[in-house]
């Protein structure tokens, strides 16, 4: 019985350990140890259920119904070896805001502000990809463990620390971001999602094209504030691309434009500043932030 704990005190140590220091693939092992996919499941419909009170989403149905289409479009083209993993698309109504986030469980979170600053379907589901491969990947749930300790994240999962989850819904209205990443995380979850959106027959370059539109920005929005920066990922994902064997082509220009006409805001002009993200944090070295961006 002794060796027996000994060796789940052991694993235990070893999955925190990889939590913030090993690849993505022992940080995935050693979240899907540390937090059971239905844990990150409930604790992400606590999230939800706040979110819903503290944002505003579109009352258009046919620009929601198309963000969910998209998104559910690039989720058939990813891993899914989390069956348990509950995804659903929401859209913000924030023109001015760019940003996109994913919260436990697979809770996906679009803003209209967003869609402003692109212009093709490409580009929107290379971000759609990256926030749906921060769920599939575990990302979240490392992070959450990282930030707060195993225990700690059952107990929210239970419902039983409110004041945390408040913490992180907070952030989340006023910021518009809730973890922050390493610098690995981002990257593993840029190259899986050109994946996914490249298996569903989108240009990855999409993801190119939008991050060379808002890396000159002077304040960047929350997907340029985080480590590492916009040069490197366009340059780490380009790569990621040339290696593809059959990338996809579409762009779907028209009817992405028809969709952002919808919007009712001028389209946010390269150069300008539409968001208050200044946060800028290096996960690598502060592993316990409470708040960042993804």
């Amino acid at each position: 019985m002794n060796r027996l704990r000994n060796m789940s005190v052991a694993l235990m140590a070893l999955g925190m350990m990889c939590l913030t220091g090993c690849g993505t693939w022992f940080g995935t092992v050693a979240a899907d140890v540390l937090v059971p996919v239905e844990d990150e499941v409930e604790l992400g419909h606590q999230l939800s259920e706040e979110l819903a009170q503290e944002l505003v989403f579109s009352d258009d149905e046919v620009l929601t119904t198309y963000a969910e289409d998209l998104g559910f479009e690039i989720l058939e083209h990813a891993d899914r070896t989390h069956e348990a993993l509950e995804f659903e698309f929401h859209l913000v109504d924030d023109p001015e805001m760019i940003n996109a986030f994913a919260i436990p469980g697979g809770g996906i979170y679009i803003y209209t502000g967003l869609l402003n600053a692109m212009d093709n379907e490409a580009e929107l589901t290379a971000v759609i990809g990256h926030e749906i491969a921060h769920v599939t990947r575990r990302n979240i749930a490392q992070r959450l463990v990282a930030a707060y300790g195993a225990d700690v994240v059952a107990k929210m999962a239970l419902g039983e620390e409110p004041g945390i989850v408040g913490q992180l819904v907070t952030a989340v209205a006023q910021q518009g971001f809730m973890l922050s990443y390493s610098r690995e995380q981002e990257r593993d979850a840029d190259e899986w999602g050109v994946e996914y959106q490249s298996a569903a027959g989108y240009d990855p370059n999409g993801f190119i094209t939008f991050f060379e539109k808002l890396a000159g920005r002077a304040s960047p929005p929350t997907f340029l504030s985080t480590h590492p920066t916009p040069d490197e990922r366009i340059e780490n994902i380009q790569s990621h691309i040339d290696e593809l064997e059959s990338p996809g082509t579409r762009l779907e220009e028209e009817r992405f434009l028809q969709m952002r006409d919808r919007i009712g805001a001028e389209p946010v002009a390269n150069g300008n500043d539409e968001t208050d993200s200044d946060s800028e944090e290096d996960s690598d070295s502060e592993e316990e932030s409470e708040s960042a961006s993804d």
